[in-house]
């Protein structure tokens, strides 16, 4: 007879060990592949929001002066077609995304800027998303009113 060559029990304790160890490794990479995508998601919602405000700026829907700490609201339709105003992201204090707007007047050029910036209302501790978007606009002139006799 010939004798049997099987594992000892500490070849069999060190492939466990490197097996763990690939284990621990994988879940962390997959565990920062989730927070990246996480980040690039909220990343690309707060720059959509910024563009959507600027948009409704630009169009009037909401008014052209510095507001700070707003939340972010969203024009949503029902299944039935019927036009509703939400809250896009929560609803009053428990808003997710706050924007601001600071309208600031460059005299030597005839410019106003206007800065959109759209934040996740998180504590600073859970790295918040911030975006700011700035425009430029070509400031109307004042007519004056004159009187004809």
């Amino acid at each position: 007879m010939t004798p049997r060559r099987s594992f000892t029990i500490l070849e069999i304790i060190i492939a466990l060990i490197i097996l763990g160890g690939c284990v621990a490794a994988l879940g962390e990479l997959s565990r920062n592949a989730y927070r990246n995508a996480r980040e690039a998601k909220d990343l690309v919602q707060a720059e959509l929001l910024a563009e959507s405000i600027m948009a409704k700026v630009r169009l009037g829907i909401i008014e052209m002066e510095s507001v700070v700490d707003q939340p972010v609201m969203a024009v949503g339709r029902t299944s039935s077609d019927e036009v509703i105003d939400t809250n896009a992201v929560g609803i009053g204090n428990d808003a997710l995304w706050l924007y601001t707007l600071e309208v600031t007047e460059i005299d030597e050029y005839g410019l106003l800027e206007l800065a959109v910036t759209v934040r996740q209302n998180l504590d600073a501790e859970q790295r918040p998303m911030i975006c700011r978007l700035v425009r430029w606009f070509a400031q109307e002139p004042v007519e004056e009113e004159t009187t004809q006799q």
